[in-house]
């Protein structure tokens, strides 16, 4: 068996939860709590903030008091839409309950990986303290991170100097060459 990604794992689960609130919406005229959280949780962790927010205003509000959890989720992800980063790392620090908890697990590491390569391409040095505040890390961790990855730090004066890792460009071929490997087979073809 092939291991499948935890994002297409989730892109599967959405689908299907999307199906069961289409189905439950035409039994019972609306849906769980319980599943409206996993979507929700769902959109959030793939980074679909406009799915999650019509969803968030299609949601009943007598589910959402029904389901305090609901509005925790929601929080990450107003926090995330508005880019307030020390918030997104405040608002997933919460007991989630257990079909929550991976979805925000995975919200949480992805957020953070995609926050340091920001950093890294965006800083050519940054101060400790607003990088741990960016990437939601006390400054032990945050100390530990720098020097896993490669980065240098200058403990008097508390600069980071970020290292961008750049994947391997491709080698594009200049466009006389292009030009002449179309009329090469140009002339094959004429042949």
């Amino acid at each position: 068996m092939v291991a499948v990604s935890p994002v297409e794992d989730i892109r599967e689960m959405v689908k299907k939860l999307e199906t069961q609130e289409l189905e439950s919406q035409l039994r019972e005229g609306r849906a769980g709590a319980e599943l409206y959280g996993e979507l929700l949780a769902g959109y959030i962790a793939l980074t679909r903030l406009p799915e999650a927010k019509f969803l968030w205003k299609r949601i009943p509000d007598a589910t959402k008091q029904e389901n305090a959890e609901l509005g925790k989720i929601w929080e990450v992800g107003k926090s995330i839409w508005n880019r307030d980063n020390p918030r997104v790392f405040q608002t997933l620090q919460v007991e989630w309950s257990t079909p929550i908890a991976p979805l925000m697990e995975y919200t949480l590491k992805s957020f953070r990986e995609e926050t340091i390569q920001l950093v890294s391409k965006a800083y050519s040095s940054i101060r400790i303290s607003d990088l741990t505040q960016y990437i939601g890390l006390d400054e032990q961790a945050t100390t530990q991170l720098i020097n896993d990855m490669g980065w240098s730090w200058n403990q008097q004066t508390g600069m980071v100097t970020p290292v961008c890792k750049r994947k391997e460009s491709l080698k594009l071929e200049s466009l006389s060459v292009q030009q002449q490997r179309v009329a090469d087979f140009i002339a094959y073809l004429e042949n």
